[in-house]
């Protein structure tokens, strides 16, 4: 995203939806869920390009308050594809840091990929050999 690459796991399991009212996205058997971002990248995406639509509390599923912030990034690139455009909910960069979920994987990730960009694929995911 930006030009830059972040690894970030597959949440298949997000629990966050973006209001419809906050990104225009009926969310539909699961899609239209957002992914997440580190409060760091998201500001460095929305004063790298101001135009890029954000909404103060667009997210308040998990808690009231604070209500997170949601970001709109037009185009994601995965698996040599362009899709988009996609929403990202702001989660403290402590949520992602090394006693947060990058623990869990193999390396530090910045966010997890919500249904919202997997929507335009059929995905078969092979454990075994570690691919999708």
């Amino acid at each position: 995203m930006d030009g830059q690459l972040l690894d970030m796991p597959l949440d298949t399991g997000a629990p966050h939806i973006p209001p419809q009212r906050a990104s225009g996205i009926p969310t539909v058997n699961g899609y239209g869920v957002a992914g997440s971002i580190t409060r760091n990248a998201s500001e460095r995406w929305h004063k790298a390009h101001p135009g890029w639509l954000v909404v103060d509390g667009g997210d308040n599923l998990l808690s009231p308050k604070p209500a997170w912030r949601m970001i709109e990034v037009p185009d994601v690139e995965t698996g040599g594809w362009s899709v988009g455009p996609a929403w990202f909910t702001e989660r403290p960069d402590r949520n992602f840091a090394i006693k947060g979920m990058s623990r869990y994987m193999d390396g530090a990730v910045t966010g997890a990929v919500g249904s919202n960009i997997f929507k335009h694929f059929v995905m078969t995911i092979d454990y075994p050999d570690a691919t999708a």
